[in-house]
């Protein structure tokens, strides 16, 4: 038996998903041992111990799942009203863009939910040169007013973004002088022009796909409202599965680098919508 032990090895070191195969000979009473087995798997299968850990905080962390899959199963919209329950005038929210990102879509239709129209209820600007007043006016009547306020790209104007701090610190220190409706939402691409501290106040979001194939898959179904599904026909909704698992497909194999694409395209959420 011991004779055979570099051939049952062998074996085991050639399987797909080593970290779901018992091991050899004695060692197999290593699956009661969950940690001691990630360090045999890290050992001699170190390309597979990322997704290893990743069962191992699911399977035997208390709230494990939590930690691993988190948001995949709901929407971005889902996510935007949780986001919009747990702020308040003081405390923006920041979309930090991704390639292909388009939030401004998702607030408009929380927005029409709420009875709030775009134009009346609902300023969006993009930032950019000589837009620094116009931002400060649009901010003061929405505090007063209570109206939202999205301020797009703001890295763009960095220098202005301290003023920005102070504009919202001196709203804080008025405490209930300003109108409770007002919320104020900022989108930027990644960057370090952002001030630390108003990152620190803000709820921030993105909206970079999760790693696999599956948690990919659930984020494009989940995109689509159970009600907007079940009102199409049965051809209509075999299709739309099966752009979401193209999709989906897409989406993972850009981990690959040039090995999955030549070029990084974004194949972002928006261009599934659009699809």
């Amino acid at each position: 038996m011991e004779k055979d032990a570099p051939n049952r090895f062998k074996d085991w070191y050639n399987e797909l998903c080593p970290e779901d195969q018992k091991l050899p000979l004695d060692w197999k009473k290593l699956d009661n041992m969950p940690f001691q087995k990630l360090l045999v798997l890290r050992c001699l299968r170190p390309d597979r111990i990322t997704i290893a850990l990743g069962n191992f905080i699911r399977n035997n962390l208390p709230y494990g799942p939590e930690y691993i899959d988190m948001d995949q199963k709901c929407t971005f919209a889902d996510i935007l009203e949780q986001a919009f329950d747990d702020s308040d005038p003081n405390t923006p929210i920041f979309f930090i863009l991704s390639p292909g990102a388009d939030p401004v879509k998702e607030v408009e239709k929380i927005c029409r939910k709420r009875k709030i129209e775009p134009g009346k209820g609902f300023f969006t600007m993009a930032l950019g040169q000589g837009q620094d007043e116009i931002a400060k006016r649009r901010i003061e009547e929405g505090n007063k007013e209570g109206h939202w306020v999205m301020l797009e790209n703001i890295h763009l104007m960095p220098v202005w973004l301290l003023e920005l701090e102070k504009i919202l610190d001196a709203y804080s220190a008025e405490a209930g002088a300003g109108n409770a409706n007002f919320r104020l939402l900022l989108s930027a691409d990644p960057s370090t022009g952002i001030p630390i501290g108003l990152l620190d106040r803000s709820i921030k979001l993105t909206n970079e796909p999760p790693a696999g194939l599956k948690a990919n898959m659930k984020r494009a179904w989940t995109y689509f409202s159970k009600e907007e599904i079940e009102e199409k026909d049965g051809k209509v909704k075999s299709i739309l599965f099966a752009l979401c698992f193209f999709h989906s497909t897409l989406i993972e194999r850009r981990r690959f680098g040039p090995k999955g694409w030549n070029m990084m395209y974004p194949f972002s959420i928006g261009d599934l919508r659009d699809s």
